[in-house]
C-alpha cells in the first residue's frame, strides 16, 4: 500500500499541551508508569513518590543537557561538573558521580563500568527518541537492586513501530554552541523495524577558575586533602582549589625561620589556570576552534522484530565519544572517551529476557594536576647541558633567598647563587637569575609578598594551544598522554593520562502473573565486571595489592532474584504490596532488601504510605581505586582494612574492611486532584542509615599493616620514601561510619491550568541531614530550593514556558576539598513558533537568563548564561504506526 508521506513538526505540539495539561482530570487519572513497581499501574495509585516528564513537557521546556534541565521537578538535585558532564539524585547525597540513584534507559543501566557514573545522558535515550522520563524517589532496591538505593531514573524510548518517520533538529547559540540530532525509524512488512539516533553536540567548556583555598580542616574536624595549606591570601601563598602546580613547601631550616620568629613556614608556588593545562592538552576539538570543546558524538542504531502482536525481539548498539571536565577526587579532563554497548532483548506484556553488555575505553583522559605537578617536578634542563635543580627546588631557593634579605639586612641586588631563569622555548642551559636592591628589615608579610613577586618567572610559562615550541607546551603533551614513569630532563614523573578499559555484561529477567486483584512479579539478574587499568586508576598492573599476586584486570559479580504480590481489596479503594530483594556479592555475601506499601484511593484522592530497607553495595572505584597523589594516596577498601594513626599521627587508628550501607526509611504521601484543574503531590520521608560510606582520612601502609617506628621522629616505615610502598604515608579510603545517620524531608507540588493561555506550577522541596562527626558524607543538598514556572499558548501558532528555580546555601563535599556553595536562582525560557507553511517550529531560549552564579558542585565553574535558536521538525511516515 502506498505510504503517505506529510510533515508534522516536533515542537509544534507545544501548544497542545496546554490543553492537555497534567492538571486536567481524565488525562491525568489515566496516566500510567511502570517504574514504580515495574508493572503498569496508575501514577496517582503508584505506591511511592513519582515524577512523569513527557516528551512534550521536556520539548517545550528550555534547556541545553538533558539532565540539568531535570532539575525544574521536584525532589531533584543535579551536579554539574561541566557543561555536559551533569549526574542528578533524589533525597540527598548529591556529588558528581549519582553513587546513590540508578539511570536506566529502557532498563539499561549506562553506567560506565570504570568510573561507576553516569555523565550526564552520554549513554542514555537521545533527546528526539525520548517517549517520556520516570523518576520515582526513595529506597527501591527490593525491586532494582543495590543501585536503587535513592531513586531510579528511567528512560522510555519510542518503538519504532508506532512512532516512524525522520525527525530533525539543528541548534546554535552562545559559547560556539552547536548541535544537531536525527532519528530516523522505518518499517518493512508489518513485523521488521529499523531505528537510527544519531547526534552531535559540541560548545566552550566552562573552565574553573577559583582561586580559594582547598581547606586545611574539613567542617566535620577532619583533616583536609591539605591539612598544612595557608589560609586564603596568605603572602607565603596558598594551594587553591582550581590552580593546579601550586606545590607548597614546609621550611624548617633554622637558617630561613629566624626570620620567621623561628617558626616553620609553608610557601607555595603560583601554579597554573585550570585553561593554562586544558589549552595546551584540548585533544579532539570536533571542529577547529582554539579552545577546549565540551560534546558528544552519539549513534545509536537497533532493528526490531515483532514475533506476533504482542511479543517483540530486538537488537540495538550504542557508541559515544566526548569531552567534558569531571570532578571527583581532583579533576579530570575527559579527551575521545568511549562507550558502546550491545543489548538484545525478548519482551511482551507479562515477560522479558534481556542481555547487555556496556564497555568503556579511556580515550585521552588525564588528570589536570598530575600535569601541572610534573612541570614543576622535572628538572629545568636536560643533563647533558649540566646539574641543575628542579623548577619546583630552584622557585623555593629563590623564594627563601629573598625572603631572608628582605627580613635581614638587605640586598645590594644582582645573581642569587643557585638560582636560574629556565630556558622557556628550547629548554636548553639556564640562565643567572637577579634581582634588584632589597631593602632589609621588613615585615613577614612584606618581605612574603616580595619574595612571591619576584619569583612568578620562575616556573614555565603556560602557551596558546597548539605552539608547542615551548618547554610547557612540550611537558604538559608528554605528560598528559604519558602513562607510568617518565623521563623528562633527567627526571621521573608520573605521566597522567588514563589506560582505563572496563566492561560489564548483565542478564535479567522477569515474569508477570496476573489474577483477578492480584499481581505477583518475580525475577532476577546477573552482573559480572571486567576492569582494567594498567595501574593508572585501579589497583592492577604495577599497583596490584601487596597481599597478593600482580592482576592484569580485576573480576566483580553481583546477582540477585526479587519478587512481588500486589493485593487490591475494599472494591479496589486498597492496594497493598510487598516486595523482596536478595543480592549477593563476590566481595560482600548476601543482602535482602524488603518494601511493602499500601495506597488508598478515594475518587480524585490517593494516599500512599510505603517501608522499606535498601542496601548500596559500594561502588567499584570505592572498592578498587589506587590514585597516587604524592601528598596522599586514594586506595580502595576491599582487602583487609587498615590500621595506623589518626591524620595527626597522634591516636591509633583502624578502618575495617568495606560493607554495604543499608538505609531504613519510610515514606508518607498524598496525590490528588483538587479540582479538575488544580494537581497536588505532597511527601515526606525519613530514612536512617547504617554503615554510612563515607571518606576517611588517616596516617598508615597501603598494604593495611600497622606501620613501624615513630611518626613524629620519623623512624622505621615513616622515614621511607617512594616509590617504597611499604611506607607510611597519608591515606584515604572508603569506610562503614560506626554511627547512624539520619535524613529526612519533604515536598509538594502544585500544577494549574487557568485557561489555555496560561498553565502555573510550583514545588517546593526540604531536606536535612542530621549532625555527624568524624565523617566526609557528602550530603551536598539545599535545605531549601523551590521552582516556579508558567507556560501556555500567545496565539494559536505562539507557544512559551519559563521557570524560575532558587536554592538556599548549603555545603558541598568533593574528595580534593569542601566548601559552601552560595544561594542563587536562575531564570530559563523558551518561546517556541510554528511555522504552518514549511512544518516547522522555530525555538528561541536561553538558561540562567539573569546570569547568577551558579555553581552546583563546589570547585567546578559556574555555568553561566547561555542563549540559543534552533529549528525542529518531524518527517512522519505513518503516525499511528499501522
Amino acid at each position: 500500500m502506498k505510504r503517505k508521506l506529510y510533515l508534522i513538526a516536533c515542537l509544534a505540539t507545544h501548544w497542545a499541551w496546554a490543553q492537555e495539561n497534567p492538571a486536567d482530570s481524565a488525562k491525568a487519572l489515566n496516566e500510567v508508569v511502570v517504574s514504580a513497581s515495574r508493572i503498569e499501574e496508575s501514577i496517582f495509585k503508584a505506591p511511592v513518590s513519582v515524577t512523569k516528564v513527557s516528551a512534550l513537557q521536556l520539548q517545550q521546556s528550555p534547556g541545553i543537557e538533558l539532565i540539568s534541565s531535570l532539575s525544574r521537578y521536584k525532589g531533584i538535585d543535579v551536579s554539574q561538573s561541566s557543561w555536559f558532564v551533569t549526574s542528578l539524585s533524589t533525597r540527598g547525597f548529591n556529588s558528581s558521580k549519582a553513587e546513590r540513584i540508578l539511570q536506566l534507559a529502557d532498563y539499561v543501566d549506562f553506567m560506565s563500568p570504570t568510573s561507576s557514573l553516569y555523565g550526564g545522558n552520554w549513554m542514555g535515550t537521545p533527546d528526539l527518541d525520548i517517549d517520556n522520563i520516570e523518576v520515582i524517589y526513595g529506597a527501591n532496591s527490593a525491586l532494582y537492586g543495590s543501585g536503587a538505593f535513592n531513586g531510579v531514573i528511567l528512560m522510555h524510548s519510542k518503538d519504532p513501530f508506532k512512532h516512524q518517520g525522520l525527525a530533525l533538529s539543528v541548534r546554535g547559540g552562545s559559547r560556539n554552541l552547536m548541535d544537531g540530532q536525527m532519528r530516523y525509524a522505518q518499517v518493512f512488512g508489518k513485523r521488521f523495524a529499523f531505528k537510527l539516533n544519531a547526534n552531535f553536540t559540541q560548545g566552550k567548556e566552562f573552565l574553573g577558575e577559583s582561586d580559594a583555598a582547598i581547606k586545611a580542616v574539613t567542617a566535620g574536624g577532619l583533616a583536609g586533602s591539605d591539612a598544612a595549606n595557608n589560609a586564603y591570601g596568605s603572602p607565603f601563598g596558598w594551594n587553591k582549589i582550581n590552580y593546579f602546580g601550586d606545590v607548597g613547601l614546609t621550611v624548617s631550616d633554622p637558617k630561613y625561620t629566624q626570620y620567621n620568629n623561628n617558626q616553620p613556614y609553608r610557601i607555595y608556588m603560583p601554579g597554573f589556570k585550570e585553561a593554562d593545562i586544558i589549552g595546551a592538552n584540548a585533544g579532539s576539538k570536533f571542529i577547529n576552534i582554539n579552545s577546549f570543546q565540551a560534546g558528544s558524538i552519539r549513534l545509536n542504531p537497533s532493528l526490531h522484530f515483532r514475533i506476533n502482536d504482542r511479543t517483540q525481539a530486538s537488537y540495538e548498539y550504542r557508541w559515544s565519544m566526548g569531552n567534558g571536565i569531571f570532578q571527583s577526587t581532583s579533576r579530570f579532563a575527559w579527551r575521545e572517551m568511549q562507550y558502546d554497548l550491545h543489548k538484545f532483548e525478548i519482551k511482551n506484556n507479562r515477560w522479558f529476557i534481556r542481555a547487555y553488555s556496556m564497555f568503556d575505553y579511556g580515550g585521552k583522559a588525564y588528570e589536570i594536576g598530575g600535569v601541572a605537578n610534573a612541570l614543576q617536578n622535572v628538572r629545568m634542563t636536560g643533563p647533558e647541558n649540566g646539574s641543575f635543580p628542579t623548577i619546583a627546588a630552584n622557585y623555593f631557593n629563590a623564594w627563601n633567598q629573598i625572603f631572608a634579605a628582605a627580613r635581614g639586612n638587605g640586598s645590594g641586588g644582582g645573581a642569587l647563587s643557585g638560582v636560574y631563569t629556565p630556558d622557556q622555548i628550547n629548554g636548553g642551559v639556564p640562565t643567572g637569575f637577579s634581582i634588584p636592591a632589597i631593602q632589609g628589615g621588613q615585615s613577614v608579610q612584606d618581605a612574603a609578598k616580595l619574595a612571591f613577586n619576584l619569583t612568578q618567572n620562575l616556573q614555565l610559562s603556560p602557551t596558546a594551544a597548539g605552539a608547542s615550541a615551548s618547554q610547557f607546551g612540550q611537558i604538559t603533551n608528554k605528560v598528559a598522554n604519558g602513562v607510568g614513569d617518565l623521563s623528562i630532563n633527567g627526571s621521573t614523573v608520573k605521566g597522567a593520562a588514563f589506560t582505563n578499559t572496563a566492561r560489564y555484561t548483565d542478564f535479567s529477567a522477569q515474569r508477570e502473573f496476573k489474577f483477578n486483584k492480584t499481581d505477583i512479579v518475580v525475577g532476577g539478574a546477573y552482573r559480572t565486571y571486567l576492569l582494567k587499568s594498567n595501574g593508572t586508576l585501579l589497583s592492577d598492573g604495577n599497583f596490584s595489592p601487596l597481599t597478593g599476586e600482580k592482576r592484569n584486570a580485576i573480576v566483580n559479580w553481583e546477582s540477585g532474584v526479587y519478587g512481588q504480590i500486589q493485593q487490591k481489596l475494599l472494591a479496589d479503594k486498597l492496594t497493598l504490596a510487598a516486595a523482596g530483594r536478595v543480592d549477593f556479592f563476590q566481595n560482600f555475601g548476601s543482602r535482602f532488601s524488603p518494601r511493602i506499601s499500601a495506597v488508598y484511593s478515594v475518587g480524585r484522592h490517593n494516599f500512599r504510605a510505603n517501608y522499606a530497607t535498601a542496601f548500596r553495595a559500594p561502588a567499584q572505584l570505592d572498592q578498587y581505586i589506587y590514585l597516587d597523589y604524592g601528598s596522599i594516596l586514594l586506595i580502595g577498601n576491599v582487602e583487609n582494612g587498615f590500621k595506623g594513626l589518626s591524620s595527626a599521627g597522634t591516636q591509633p587508628y583502624e578502618v575495617k574492611k568495606l560493607a554495604p550501607e543499608k538505609m531504613n526509611s519510610w515514606e508518607l504521601g498524598y496525590k490528588g486532584l483538587l479540582t479538575k484543574d488544580l494537581q497536588i503531590d505532597l511527601s515526606y520521608y525519613r530514612s536512617l542509615y547504617n554503615g554510612f560510606i563515607g571518606i576517611v582520612r588517616f596516617q598508615g601502609r597501603e598494604d593495611g599493616k600497622m606501620p613501624e617506628g615513630n611518626f613524629q621522629q620519623k623512624t622505621g616505615d615513616w622515614s621511607k620514601t617512594a616509590p617504597d610502598r611499604t611506607r607510611g604515608r597519608f591515606i584515604q579510603t572508603w569506610a562503614n561510619f560506626d554511627k547512624p545517620v539520619t535524613t529526612q524531608g519533604a515536598f509538594i507540588s502544585l500544577d494549574y491550568r487557568v485557561n489555555s493561555k496560561l498553565s502555573v506550577y510550583g514545588n517546593y522541596t526540604w531536606a536535612k541531614i542530621s549532625d555527624i562527626k568524624d565523617l566526609i558524607a557528602g550530603f551536598n543538598t539545599p535545605e531549601h530550593k523551590f521552582n516556579i514556572g508558567a507556560n501556555g499558548l500567545i496565539t494559536k501558532n505562539f507557544s512559551y514556558a519559563l521557570n524560575y528555580r532558587w536554592s538556599s546555601t548549603y555545603m558541598y563535599f568533593m574528595p580534593f576539598d569542601e566548601g559552601e556553595i552560595k544561594a542563587f536562582g536562575t531564570l530559563d525560557a523558551q518561546l517556541n513558533y510554528y511555522l504552518k507553511d514549511i512544518h516547522s517550529t522555530v525555538k528561541v531560549g536561553g538558561t540562567n537568563l539573569t546570569n547568577a552564579n551558579a555553581i552546583t558542585v563546589y570547585g567546578s565553574a559556574p555555568i553561566t548564561r547561555i542563549i540559543y535558536a534552533g529549528i525542529v521538525c518531524d518527517l512522519n511516515f505513518n503516525k499511528n504506526g499501522k
